[in-house]
């Protein structure tokens, strides 16, 4: 079976990494409401957020995106994040 390589799966790639930050903005505006990161609900949030992105980054490299795109992305995100946290925290 022939792997094809499309925009589409970029344009999925791109939705993907909007998603996840969306869910970690999520997971921090529920951190500075609750101020305590030590309930069972945030362990559960956190540890569900964690598989999510794993099977996002395999469903990712299934689909025949390469690791350099992948790590660029993550990289990408990571800064946002830092950027984020540091402006408005």
């Amino acid at each position: 079976m022939e792997k094809k390589k499309t925009n589409s799966s970029y344009l999925y790639l791109i939705i993907g990494a909007i998603g996840m930050l969306l869910l970690v903005f999520g997971l921090l505006e529920y951190i500075s409401f609750v101020g305590s990161t030590t309930t069972p609900s945030f362990l559960l949030t956190f540890a569900g957020f964690l598989i999510l992105v794993h099977y996002i980054y395999y469903l990712e490299k299934k689909s025949g995106i390469s690791n350099k795109v992948i790590w660029v992305k993550s990289g990408l995100l990571a800064l946002s994040l830092l950027i984020f946290t540091y402006t408005f925290y």
